[in-house]
């Protein structure tokens, strides 16, 4: 039992994945039926392509980008198991975090792009819900920082036998 509880950041990343694969799957399709769209006051909808990476930074370089972003993502993963079960909150920021990066990774090792639909004026630019995973994460893992150590429990050391 402990180690399928161990494997929660695994479902979580898992979840993350699956919701930008699946809001990426709608809006392709919505927005290919309806064009751009006015959901709020606040946020509407419409199709980009980013060849590059946050804010359309490194446009030029290509597959790179994803076999790059294997190797963090794989390194985030290794560091984000071995942490203990009390740094809960950095566990599931991380968790978070890799499942948003993972579904952009895919679009750009797949189709050499990310599809990007969102726009809003409270962030510059055009993202996805992948965007949005990785910002809750990083938050998270800033989060985790402020808040006070893990008690660890320690067993009182047993009285000489005389």
């Amino acid at each position: 039992m402990n180690r399928i509880l161990a494997l929660w950041p695994l479902a979580v990343i898992l979840v993350a994945y699956g919701l930008d694969r699946l809001s990426k799957w709608w809006a392709a399709a919505f927005l290919a039926q309806h064009g751009p769209t006015d959901l709020t006051s606040w946020l509407s909808m419409q199709i980009a392509y980013n060849r590059g990476i946050a804010f359309g930074l490194l446009q030029g370089v290509g597959p790179l980008v994803g076999w790059l972003t294997i190797i963090v993502l794989l390194l985030l993963a290794v560091f984000m198991f071995s942490l203990s079960q009390e740094q809960w909150v950095l566990k599931l920021g991380l968790a978070i975090l890799i499942g948003g990066a993972a579904g952009n990774m895919w679009d750009r090792i797949v189709h050499g792009r990310v599809l990007d639909f969102l726009v809003s004026p409270i962030r510059p630019g055009i993202f996805n819900i992948a965007d949005v995973l990785i910002y809750v994460g990083i938050g998270l893992c800033l989060l985790s920082a402020f808040l006070p150590a893990p008690v660890v429990a320690t067993l009182p050391a047993e009285a000489p036998l005389d």
